[in-house]
């Protein structure tokens, strides 16, 4: 039942190995990809964990200040529904919490994420609402789906708290 309502990450990748596309304009300088979302991850980087690690921020705090001011949410499971993690993203970067209580944060882009769960490095690919990740979750290798959820948009008749 849960997983009806999984969110969708911004991690999805129907193979590993194949190339997602541009969802959002970008440039390139010096080998370097600047994506929109405010990140730059060259196509070296994104081949190699190691570097990928570097580019993350050390803190979930650090993490969380990056994504402001524009914060979306997001949702993504497993296909066997028994890991679902939920939280915001923006700016390249992300947060969020799964249904056991761990804590997550990372950054992504070009369709490739990586960050830290529940205090241990993880990377993976995303691409038309799934992705594929090592490490993720605990687990050697995890697959699934997300969604993601558009920015809230305040109107005449709403009532802002």
């Amino acid at each position: 039942m849960l997983a009806v309502f999984a969110v969708n990450l911004v991690m999805a990748a129907t193979s590993i190995g194949k190339t997602p596309a541009a969802s959002a304009p970008s440039v390139i300088t010096n080998t370097k990809v600047i994506a929109d979302d405010g990140i730059a991850i060259s196509p070296e980087q994104a081949a190699d964990p190691e570097q990928l690690k570097k580019l993350v921020p050390t803190t979930l705090a650090e993490a969380e200040a990056s994504i402001l001011p524009v914060r979306r949410r997001f949702l993504m499971w497993t296909y066997d529904g028994v890991h679902i993690l939920w939280g915001t993203f923006g700016n390249g970067r992300f947060v969020g919490m799964d249904n056991l209580g761990k804590q997550c944060w990372g950054i992504y882009g070009r369709g490739v994420f990586a960050g830290f769960y529940d205090g241990q490095f993880f990377w993976g690919r995303y691409i038309n609402g799934a992705w594929k990740a090592q490490y993720l979750f605990a687990l050697a290798y995890s697959n699934g789906r997300y969604m993601t959820f558009p920015l809230a948009i305040p109107t005449v008749a709403s009532k802002i708290p």
